[in-house]
């Protein structure tokens, strides 16, 4: 007579684990967020480092464009002595700067959870809850309405200070604005990745944890113990 095993995988060298399949684990990363906070990143950089933020039309600054650059570092004198900025000017595009740096920062945080996926509770909260991300967006929204302000401010300066009488003077957002305003709207769609997405409950978390761990700590046996334990004939019954 022949007795088999009952269904199962059979590890080589004559051992078998328990179990016939594993447990469906819920990934937590989210690329559907990370490729729009990839792009979040990339235009931050690209605004800091392009010089054009605002462009000035008619007055007495010979500059056509001004940004965040002629104001890091060295401060070329001939920006106040034509009248291109003044000291409240100066201290509004420092002020952009920096918001663009906590703009980097943040998106670059949500952007290694969204890939890396931790499992850490207030990791996992962070990454869920898109907090980096809304950061991002607000730091975004905060230098839109700075340079708003410093434009208003360059365009005082420029009435004043006009080169011919009846110039028609204006002034109009450059590149390096628009990068930052498609930053704060890729931050919005990867904000929105990670909201809309399904999570298990609190409960079908743990209860999958707990079926995990038994999956991963069941020992290993000899092919012959199921055969041995499951098949063998009840002790004889003694009166």
């Amino acid at each position: 007579m022949t007795m088999y095993a009952p269904p199962g995988s059979t590890a080589p060298g004559g051992r078998r684990r328990r179990g016939g399949t594993s447990l469906p684990k819920q990934p937590e990363r989210s690329l559907m967020s990370a490729l729009p906070g990839a792009l979040s990143i990339t235009a931050l950089c690209t605004a800091l480092a392009e010089p054009a933020w605002l462009r000035v039309h008619g007055g007495t600054c010979p500059r056509q464009e001004l940004g965040v650059a002629d104001v890091l570092g060295y401060i070329d004198p001939k920006l106040l002595d034509d009248y291109c900025m003044n000291p409240q000017t100066i201290l509004l595009l420092r002020v952009i700067a920096a918001f663009c740096f906590l703009g980097i920062l943040c998106s670059l945080t949500a952007f290694l959870l969204d890939v890396f996926g931790p499992k850490h509770p207030a990791l996992k909260i962070t990454r869920r809850y898109a907090f980096a991300h809304i950061l991002t967006v607000l730091q975004c929204a905060t230098v839109i309405g700075f340079c708003y302000w410093a434009s208003e401010l360059i365009l005082s300066l420029q009435q004043q200070h006009k080169k011919y009488h009846g110039s028609l003077i204006y002034v109009t957002f450059a590149i390096s604005f628009y990068l930052v305003a498609g930053a704060g709207g890729a931050s919005i769609l990867a904000t929105a990745a990670n909201l809309l997405r399904h999570y298990p409950t609190e409960e079908e978390e743990q209860a999958l944890e707990l079926l995990s761990e038994m999956e991963d700590s069941s020992e290993t046996f000899p092919a012959d113990y199921d055969i041995a334990n499951q098949f063998q004939p009840p002790p004889a019954y003694t009166p």
